[in-house]
């Protein structure tokens, strides 16, 4: 439950100095940050990390290691086991011998936080977020201490800005469980202003990057389309922008000319998959598994498979370019008469030296094609979402997106056909996303519009129908009216273009009980057709907000009281007012996502029996402490509104004249 907190430090987008961006990768992660009052911006990149030892690559492996319990420790809780090595550290620790008999090798833990996948628990049995958790307090305490190296130590820490990249495929909860780990490694407090923190979706952060760094390159000019491929170690993301060049109001110099300046129009959801290179890692070991022979298999420990996969993913897998055969190296307690025998052809199998062949058909048929068909087959999916077919251009970002093997492969698809460039950019397309989530830090209103990714409402009572709601959800209210319970009233819908801070506000009443919070429940749906219950299949709440309800005096028990609930949509995080008569307004950012991949594209009848009808949360709202000359049980007014567009929903609410309430709310 989601309670608002008036201990806030900073309620301006001013009082931020410094912007931070994480980009917490399956594989790698990056840090990236700028200043606010940088023209033109100028974003930064941390790339020295502990134990490089000269590595070339600018992220650091988001890899752990935590101590291996004994038989004596095997009562204690995961919660209380402590992380000993990170990042590359991390990997110079298992590449030690015995290592993997005192350690616990922890890498790949953010796909357990993608609901799609059936992961098995991490070895160690640690929490998901508390793994994060643990990383993430490592990564930012390096990252503060190479800033004080910089200007950023002019700046006190409070007047940092933080934005997380996150993927498109992730459910609220997983973002939710983002946010928590960021509280729980230290970058924020729960007294902190909601933005604070930001979250931006990978392919969108991908895409501000693109346009802040390409833009004048390939010549966007307004209208054009261009579908952002962001392919990284976990997930495949995408996403559709169109340009809209508009004038800022500000002269060119001496030039009595308007300026004008980019914004970016999302034209279709952002939609993604698990599919990114560590499958190809996977795919990688099985090829081995299948050579050698599950006898051998057997006999490589788990150190020497970590050192054969660690030279697929530094030499084999960035150079593959589908032309080429490619060699690794056996472990020296390989022999060579226990490999099978057609390996044992020193000319074609296994050559001098203990290296292994691995022929450019085997590398394609077994390892990469799979993982790029999924990938081919994700961009022609968005591409049919395109309304009118038209695109421009196609950018392949990230580290799998800087494959040479994915480009000819991405080029021979849709080259001239779906796309006149394709477009991979030289430098620095591992940091593309961490970088566009710092430019979207100092400019969070490059992006005007998105497409809801689901369809969102409340609960609410409404007129009972006679033969078709059933006899079980009708209740009859202290002033004798007839309503049925439960039903699905809604905000937005999916697939709708919707403008940053679009506002849909509902006026409801609710009955006076003497409640100290009102409870606003939120919800949402993925299915096509608009159920007419909060709790049909389907139907998600995906956040509660507890919303602190004034205290009034002379309002009797029972008492209908008006209210307005607001979302402002059309960002990653959705804000919500709840407004009483009173002016007495409460503002909140949900925690959840309000361009999810979720949504319907029909209004559901009622909240809580339809097909794809979710509960997504409950909010609470305290009563004022005073409401003068009301009467218990008097009716009132209560206006919450709920900002929809963001990342998560921002809320508000003004009390006219209000004591307290029964969280029954019902349609006026």
């Amino acid at each position: 439950m989601i309670h608002s907190n008036p201990q806030q430090k900073y309620q301006s987008f001013s009082d931020y100095k410094v912007i931070i961006a994480y980009d917490l990768g399956t594989t790698y992660s990056g840090v990236s940050y700028t200043f606010t009052h940088l023209t033109p911006t100028e974003v930064f990149d941390i790339q020295n990390w502990p134990h490089k030892d000269g590595n070339y690559y600018p992220r650091v492996p988001t890899q752990s290691v935590y101590p291996r319990c004994n038989q004596q420790q095997q009562t204690q809780s995961p919660k209380q086991a402590t992380l000993s090595e990170w990042g590359h550290g991390a990997m110079k620790a298992m590449l030690k011998p015995g290592a993997t008999k005192h350690n616990v090798l922890l890498s790949q833990f953010k796909l357990n936080l993608d609901e799609s996948l059936k992961r098995p628990p991490l070895e160690n049995g640690l929490p998901p977020v508390q793994a994060i958790s643990d990383y993430l307090s490592k990564l930012h305490k390096h990252a503060l201490q190479e800033l004080s190296c910089s200007f950023v130590s002019n700046y006190h820490p409070d007047a940092f800005r933080y934005c997380f990249t996150v993927p498109a495929v992730w459910s609220d909860k997983a973002k939710q469980t983002m946010r928590q780990a960021a509280i729980n490694a230290g970058l924020i407090t729960p007294s902190d202003p909601p933005d604070r923190l930001t979250l931006i979706s990978e392919p969108e952060a991908a895409a501000i990057y693109c346009e802040e760094t390409m833009a004048e390159q390939v010549q966007l000019k307004h209208s054009d389309r261009f579908m952002v491929c962001d392919a990284g170690g976990g997930t495949v993301d995408l996403i559709v922008f169109q340009i809209k060049y508009v004038e800022d109001g500000k002269t060119t110099g001496g030039n009595s000319s308007r300026r004008k300046k980019r914004q970016l129009k999302e034209v279709t959801r952002s939609t993604g998959e698990s599919c990114g290179s560590v499958f190809l890692d996977r795919r990688f070991q099985e090829l081995l598994k299948k050579k050698l022979g599950s006898k051998v298999m057997n006999k490589i420990t788990e150190r020497e498979m970590y050192g054969m996969v660690k030279s697929f993913i530094n030499s084999i897998k960035p150079e593959f370019n589908g032309v080429d055969d490619h060699f690794v190296e056996l472990p020296r307690s390989v022999k060579l008469k226990e490999l099978p025998v057609q390996l044992r052809d020193l000319d074609d199998g296994c050559l001098d030296g203990g290296m292994l062949k691995l022929s450019c058909k085997e590398l394609k048929n077994q390892v990469f094609d799979p993982v790029i068909d999924n990938v081919l087959s994700l961009i022609e999916k968005q591409y049919q979402q395109i309304p009118d077919g038209r695109l421009n251009f196609l950018f392949l970002v990230g580290g799998f997106g800087s494959s040479r093997y994915l480009y000819q492969r991405v080029q021979n698809e849709f080259h001239g056909i779906k796309s006149n460039h394709i477009i991979c950019p030289a430098e620095r397309a591992a940091l593309a996303v961490v970088r566009g989530a710092a430019y979207f830090g100092v400019h969070p209103r490059t992006v005007v519009s998105r497409v809801s990714r689901r369809t969102y409402g409340t609960s609410c009572s409404k007129e009972f129908k006679e033969g078709i709601d059933p006899y079980s959800r009708r209740i009859v209210r202290p002033d004798g009216r007839i309503r049925c319970k439960g039903r699905f009233d809604t905000f937005v819908k999916k697939n709708v273009e919707v403008p940053v801070d679009h506002c849909v506000t509902e006026e409801y009443y609710i009955y006076y009980n003497k409640n100290q919070y009102m409870s606003l429940d939120i919800y949402a749906t993925e299915n096509d057709t608009i159920p007419r219950y909060i709790d049909d299949v389907g139907v998600q709440c995906i956040t509660d907000i507890s919303i602190p309800i004034p205290e009034m005096k002379d309002v009797k028990k029972d008492e209908k009281i008006d209210c307005k609930i607001s979302m402002y949509f059309g960002t990653t995080e959705i804000r919500i007012e709840a407004i009483f008569q009173t002016g007495k307004k409460f503002v909140n950012y949900g925690g959840f996502d309000a361009v999810d991949k979720y949504g319907n594209n029909t209004i559901p009848q009622y909240s809580d029996e339809a097909l794809g009808v979710h509960h997504i949360g409950t909010i609470l709202i305290t009563e004022p402490k005073s409401l003068p000359r009301m009467r218990k049980n008097e009716r009132n007014s209560l206006s919450i509104r709920m900002y929809f567009g963001r990342t998560e929903v921002q809320m508000e609410e003004v009390y006219c004249n209000f004591n307290s309430a029964f969280m029954q709310i019902s349609e006026k």
